[in-house]
């Protein structure tokens, strides 16, 4: 299960509550600049904050502590949601860095609108509910990346478009954005495209369902059979700016 575990956060999984992959962390909590490598992460996020100041929201008022682990063990980063803390891995090139910051706090957003998976689902569809929160998530980054590529910084476009289980994504993104530069219409043509990659979706589902069963053996509890909101997709997906798209499962 550990094994599946570290495959998940490898492509940036966020709701598990007992990743325990980070050895050595130096953690810093807002402000952040208790610790120099961290207020240089959090510096290199200005544009992005000063641009859409709700993401400034998530990192300075609902993130509790923001790490730099040394070792995570294949993982990029991921997100403790219940101690509302990001781990970030401090090796990753810079951009990149910025980037699964990024991708974390739209978790966190995710965590407080109410997407994160509830434990009362069943597995499948709490696996489902991972496989949503990870499209919103990539669409979410793509579209900020994206934008800042277009006023002339190009950086976290660029590392997103060389990460491999991000490159098909980023490459449907700039399609639909060629095609009708419609920025709704682009993470909508991202979300769809994080299901079509089948080894994506054969890594999260075999660690969703692995840390499920980890979780109802941990604290003793029945399986439990709930099914996502009527409005799950509605509630989640959303623009960096708060304007919907259009996101769904494909038939």
């Amino acid at each position: 299960m550990r094994a599946a575990r570290r495959g998940l956060l490898a492509l940036g999984f966020v709701c598990l509550a007992h990743p325990t992959f980070a050895q050595e962390m130096t953690c810093a909590a807002p402000p952040f600049d208790s610790s120099p490598e961290i207020a240089a992460l959090v510096d290199r996020l200005d544009p992005v904050l000063t641009r859409w100041p709700a993401l400034g929201t998530t990192l300075f008022r609902d993130t509790r502590e923001l790490c730099l682990a040394d070792t995570l063990h294949d993982a990029r980063g991921y997100l403790e949601p219940e101690a509302c803390r990001i781990i970030i891995a401090a090796d990753l090139d810079p951009e990149l860095q910025a980037v699964v910051l990024i991708h974390e706090l739209r978790h966190l957003q995710q965590k407080f609108c109410g997407t994160c998976p509830e434990p009362t689902l069943s597995m499948h569809e709490n696996a489902r509910a991972i496989f949503a929160i990870e499209a919103d998530a990539a669409a979410y980054s793509l579209a900020i990346a994206w934008q800042l590529r277009a006023d002339g910084q190009p950086g976290m476009w660029d590392a997103l478009a060389g990460w491999p289980m991000q490159a098909d994504i980023a490459a449907a993104f700039e399609a639909e954005m060629k095609t009708s530069n419609d920025l709704s219409a682009a993470a909508s043509a991202a979300f769809a495209q994080w299901y079509r990659e089948e080894k994506r979706q054969e890594l999260y589902y075999t660690a969703a369902c692995s840390d499920y069963l980890e979780r109802i053996d941990r604290e003793h509890n029945l399986l439990t059979y709930d099914a996502l909101a009527p409005d799950f997709f509605a509630r989640l997906c959303h623009l960096p700016d708060g304007a919907a798209y259009q996101c769904g499962e494909p038939d």
